[in-house]
């Protein structure tokens, strides 16, 4: 459960509960929020994070002597329940266990130096056949898909509906947060991390800032550079979605497949940042959902559906969208965890 409970998850809301069942079983529930504009498609992002859950605990469980299965059960309110059976078998010590405590999001520039054969075919080795790896590597195709990520930027930090998120998940105090991301995490310079913290204080002032043109140059710090300064951008493609409770098992083993990749990527000394954003609010562009009160940022979200039709090639297809690279440092910043007693009911 320790290794479980260090799966990434959407602004490290660790959004997971566990019930223990006697030796061999335990209910995993997956809260997704309500309300929160993040949560595209009727919450996929959390089903793609309680993915990367399954996949540590499968990891987990063959270094403990054990092999683990899963089943979805279906849907309680705003909560998934995934039961999960261990059973008895040989220890095998996995090559990726250890990782899973060093993997984090890496939000700053890397180094503009290209992945070498070997490493690309590793990482999609690791990928599976749930979903297919599609990569974007030229400065041509990061610089697109980083005007993507810009604007999607854009969107995201002028409407009142992703105010609140970031106002209740950003950590000004620590440089290691165990519920929300340190402020020194977000790629920005000392100077742009003060202005914003003057702005963050309410809305009123955020939208002054946005009126003098705040998130452009967030933007060029969070998106433009990081992009360029990168190794490529890859996405996840699942041409023949299901439907129902059949989706959400899809979705879930994508998840998985992200959590190999990651942490294949991790052990091979690379840094990775998601890039979800872009797949959000592209897909209410698409489907002109109402998504915020600003008609202005509804207008710009179909702006970006369409452009991302072009750069991309049916995104609505992508379930996850991210890019990768060398790190310049290894020092950061980073998000950890609750703790994990909080998280588990013994029955």
């Amino acid at each position: 459960m320790d290794a479980a409970h260090w799966a990434p998850s959407g602004d490290n809301a660790q959004p997971w509960r566990f019930r223990v069942e006697g030796e061999h079983d335990v209910i995993v529930s997956i809260h997704c929020e309500r309300g929160n504009v993040y949560e595209y498609r009727d919450g996929e992002p959390t089903l793609i994070s309680a993915g990367t859950l399954l996949e540590n605990i499968a990891i987990a469980a063959s270094t403990f002597g054990k092999t683990a299965s899963w089943r979805y059960l279906g849907r309680e309110g705003s909560d998934h329940r995934i039961a999960v059976h261990l059973e008895d078998g040989h220890s095998l010590p996995h090559a990726l266990f250890e990782t899973i405590w060093r993997r984090s999001v890496d939000r700053r520039i890397y180094r503009m130096q290209a992945l070498p054969t070997d490493l690309k075919q590793q990482l999609t080795e690791a990928v599976g056949s749930d979903v297919t790896v599609e990569w974007h590597e030229s400065l041509g195709e990061r610089r697109r898909i980083a005007a993507l990520t810009n604007l999607a930027t854009g969107i995201r930090l002028r409407i009142p509906e992703a105010f609140e998120v970031h106002r209740r998940i950003l950590d000004w105090n620590r440089l290691q947060s165990p519920d929300g991301i340190p402020v020194t995490a977000l790629g920005l310079d000392a100077m742009t991390r003060t202005i914003m913290r003057w702005s963050m204080a309410n809305w009123k002032r955020t939208a002054f800032g946005n009126y003098l043109g705040a998130p452009a140059f967030a933007g060029l710090q969070m998106d433009v550079l990081p992009g360029i300064f990168s190794a490529a951008y890859f996405a996840f493609r699942m041409p023949q979605p299901a439907t129902g409770d059949a989706r959400v098992s899809q979705l879930l083993r994508a998840g998985q497949a992200v959590q190999r990749f990651w942490l294949t990527a991790t052990n091979l000394g690379l840094s990775m940042q998601p890039c979800q954003a872009v797949l959000a609010f592209s897909h209410y562009g698409a489907a002109g959902e109402a998504f915020t009160v600003n008609g202005r940022q509804r207008t710009r979200a179909a702006r970006l559906a369409r452009e991302a039709a072009q750069v991309l090639t049916r995104p609505e297809e992508l379930v996850f969208l991210a890019r990768v690279g060398f790190p310049r440092s290894r020092q950061m910043s980073r998000s950890t965890r609750k703790l994990l007693d909080g998280m588990i009911e013994a029955v």
